[in-house]
């Protein structure tokens, strides 16, 4: 009996989620980051990647992404010396339709974000392995966004999305400044992009 209960069960999960609307996409846009508590003005740069989305009804859609994204800040206005961090940033969007239209949502987003200085690429290249950027090798994040389906496979998308670990914790950074010893550092970003997805 127990045995027949789990088919079913199986069988049902299945086919509920084989009705489900699955498309594959892509994803890219303008990063304006910046580090809290830091000397550093927000700077320009982008993020980029693909995602796979799940329509679970007409209100609400599951999200999961893997983004390319250039963080960090700069120095100051006058002269080009920045901070770069970038991330392997792998994340959830939950996207919650405001009415059944499909066209505008909000987007909440969390995401563990992988310095690529400290991940395979950044082995292979001695140079910059050896380098480094002095911030810690992995930081949990939050964003919370509002976006716009312009049609069935464009949509406009605008977030702003907030570390939640310190970037220059513990003995990950070699530099002697009171704030940096002192304060905490978070990356603080404003996203604005597209996506398109593929309707399967």
């Amino acid at each position: 009996m127990k045995k027949i209960i789990l088919i079913l069960f199986a069988v049902l999960s299945i086919n509920t989620f084989a009705q489900k609307k699955v498309s594959f996409g892509l994803k890219g846009g303008l990063n304006i980051a910046s580090l809290t508590n830091s000397n550093l003005d927000s700077k320009l740069n982008g993020y980029a990647g693909v995602f796979l989305n799940v329509a679970f009804s007409d209100l609400y859609e599951m999200q999961p992404e893997i983004l390319y994204s250039n963080q960090g800040g700069k120095l100051d206005i006058n002269n080009d010396q920045t901070v770069t961090i970038e991330y392997f940033s792998i994340g959830v969007a939950n996207n919650f339709f405001v009415n059944r239209d499909g066209k505008l949502y909000l987007s909440i987003v969390p995401s563990i974000d992988l310095d690529v200085d400290d991940s395979f690429i950044g082995i292979v290249n001695d140079n910059e392995w050896e380098e480094g950027n002095d911030a810690t090798f992995v930081d949990l994040a939050l964003g919370i966004g509002l976006g716009y389906r312009v049609n069935n496979n464009l949509a406009i998308e605008a977030r702003y999305k907030r570390g939640l670990i310190d970037v220059y914790s513990g003995s990950f950074h070699d530099f002697e400044v009171e704030r940096y010893e002192n304060e905490t550092q978070f990356n603080s970003v404003f996203q604005i992009g597209i996506s398109y997805r593929f309707k399967k």
